[in-house]
């Protein structure tokens, strides 16, 4: 799967820097949310989907909280302050929530795709993937969505294989290890003996995979969606006195999270070398 560097410099445009060095988002994304909020308290007739908007953003700061949390426990390992068998585990368990909370987020998608749609009452309300499998059965499902809601849904290729890691890590049995290996969040996900994890692109060696990159490819591309899922989603609401623009709402960090600087990361791999010199590249643990 070829990096989609254009996603994720999407990703990236989302921040931007102040003049006294902070970092603030002006996303379409935001934008939507306070226009959203402003309709509702305004008492103008919306489809109910303001509290799940809500959601979304919760989910979305959540995961921002997570990767920046992991990278501190990664530098509290790599100067001894943490010891190898805590590092292990609670690395684990924040990777296992990185995966809950970018599933969670589809779901409330999922719940705004459907109240937004041409005809709610037609449409499954029992997740993305249900969603997005009853899309699939029928032409008739995609009229009843919308055609552009349902090129949304079907824009997510990536769905899968993220639905996937986090269905065995919380059903299946699938353990997630982390490598004790200095400076670096390094991990794979088991499934019996099988690596559930294999992207040439972000990989530390043939079968661990460098965290950073993961999650900066998946938070990247999650990032640019909710921007094209923002725009398709505010042509279909009335216009109003509170209409989408007005102002300049932004997201305000304090701190700028970490996984920005992961996509960053990304967006400097160069393109994939292959054969030879692939191999002679590969790190081993």
């Amino acid at each position: 799967m070829p990096l989609r560097k254009d996603r994720l410099n999407i990703a990236i445009s989302t921040i931007q820097k102040d003049e006294e060095g902070g970092h603030f988002s002006p996303s379409i994304f935001v934008k939507s949310l306070t226009d959203i909020m402003r309709k509702t308290r305004m008492g103008e007739k919306l489809p109910p989907i303001y509290s799940f908007m809500q959601y979304i953003s919760q989910d979305v700061n959540n995961i921002e909280t997570i990767t920046t949390r992991l990278s501190w426990q990664r530098d509290l390992w790599s100067t001894d302050q943490l010891d190898a068998g805590k590092w292990m585990s609670y690395g684990g368990c924040d990777i296992d929530l990185f995966h809950i909370e970018v599933r969670s987020v589809f779901d409330y998608v999922a719940k705004v795709i459907k109240r937004a749609s041409d005809q709610p009452g037609q449409v499954p309300d029992e997740g993305f993937n249900v969603l997005k499998t009853w899309l699939a059965k029928s032409d008739d499902n995609v009229k009843r969505l919308g055609k552009d809601l349902a090129e949304l849904v079907f824009s997510v290729d990536w769905f899968d294989d993220l639905k996937n890691v986090r269905d065995v890590s919380m059903h299946q049995g699938g353990m997630t290890l982390v490598f004790l290996e200095k400076d670096r969040i390094l991990f794979q996900i088991l499934k019996g003996y099988e690596y559930l994890v294999s992207i040439p692109e972000i990989m530390y060696n043939e079968n661990v995979v460098d965290f950073e990159l993961y999650a900066g490819m998946y938070f990247g591309y999650l990032i640019a969606f909710l921007e094209d899922f923002a725009t398709a989603i505010e042509r279909r609401l009335p216009k109003g006195k509170y209409s989408f623009g007005v102002g300049n709402p932004r997201k305000v960090y304090r701190e700028l999270p970490v996984i920005y600087s992961w996509i960053e990361r990304l967006l400097n791999i160069e393109d994939k070398i292959t054969g030879s010199e692939a191999d002679s590249t590969k790190k081993q643990i």
